[in-house]
């Protein structure tokens, strides 16, 4: 059952795709999206930090073992999701790389999604796997890169891609974050820190209002996706998340983190990767690619897929 803190955020999702559909003008400033994309990271940061660093949680080897799996499905996705699109679509070779690389790499707000369902319902996880979300963009764009290189004839320069991966703007701010709620941890700032989280949820309701609109003001673009790709957007991410769930079940994790690493690998970029894409494939149609991860995978994870992965975990590992 979803609780009413969680179901205010669906509702505030769903309210921004109403009215971007009838063309409102009630949108907010794009530096206002910017300001709420930075808020909800950093406070989702600051709430882990301390975990991760806390009696030495990231040095555990259960830590690095979560950690090289998930780095390794995150490399290995889009060979698979390039495979599944060459073989039931006819997407050119550069879009496909491009979707290839979304959908390997992950969603830090649908991940975030994740979060708020878990603490709505009270559910406990180990928040150390805030610190595998900030490394889970790299691999993919790497992987991207490859079948690019390996099927286009598109010049890339691999330093500028890789380093734009590592310090974008997004896993700086929740690198940085994570630090920060380390020294509150350190230092015990527990009151700055007590009274910066209650902010979470009407920050993030705010931004699905925003995510929505955009994703129904977007809806002329869907007309360039082919039956095929919007069957990818839905099946891709079950695939990604069955896969997360074998890990979960013989690492025997608990049902919270195994909940969160399945929407990780359920999720596809729509922020990072697409910026980097527009660097290392021009060429690639970003009104397929970046419709399929927005328009798509995220609203399907968001209504259907988060407590579904929930109900999974809990079946298989209770």
């Amino acid at each position: 059952m979803i609780n009413a803190v969680f179901f205010v955020t669906l509702l505030c999702f769903f309210i921004g795709i109403m009215l971007g559909f009838t063309n409102s003008r009630i949108k907010l400033p794009h530096f206002i999206n910017k300001f709420l994309t930075g808020a909800i990271l950093f406070l989702i940061g600051v709430k882990g930090g301390g975990a991760i660093f806390e009696n030495g949680n990231f040095v555990t080897p259960h830590f690095y073992l979560v950690f090289g799996l998930v780095v390794i499905w995150g490399f290995l996705q889009p060979f698979l999701s390039f495979y599944l699109l060459k073989r039931f679509t006819r997407v050119d070779f550069n879009t496909a790389a491009a979707i290839s690389a979304s959908f390997g790499s992950v969603s830090l707000m649908t991940f975030v999604a994740g979060v708020s369902f878990l603490d709505s319902l009270q559910i406990s996880y180990k928040e150390v796997v805030i610190g595998v979300v900030a490394i889970m963009e790299i691999p993919a764009i790497i992987s991207g890169l490859l079948i690019a290189k390996k099927f286009t004839n598109t010049e890339i320069s691999s330093k500028q891609l890789i380093f734009h991966a590592i310090f974008n703007q997004p896993i700086a701010i929740l690198v940085v974050s994570i630090f920060v709620g380390a020294l509150m941890q350190q230092f015990e700032w527990i009151a700055m820190k007590k009274s910066l989280l209650p902010l979470f949820n009407p920050i993030l309701a705010l931004f699905l209002f925003d995510m929505g609109g955009r994703i129904g003001r977007a809806k002329n673009d869907f007309k360039n996706i082919s039956k095929g790709l919007i069957s990818f957007g839905f099946y891709m991410p079950l695939i990604g998340g069955f896969f997360a769930l074998l890990c979960s079940y013989f690492l025997k994790l608990d049902v919270g983190t195994a909940t969160l690493l399945i929407i990780l690998s359920a999720s596809a970029s729509y922020i990072a990767v697409p910026a980097a894409m527009r660097l290392a494939l021009p060429e690639a149609k970003e009104s397929i690619y970046l419709p399929l991860s927005l328009g798509i995978t995220f609203p399907f994870n968001l209504i259907f897929g988060i407590p579904f992965y929930y109900y999974l975990a809990n079946w298989a590992l209770t």
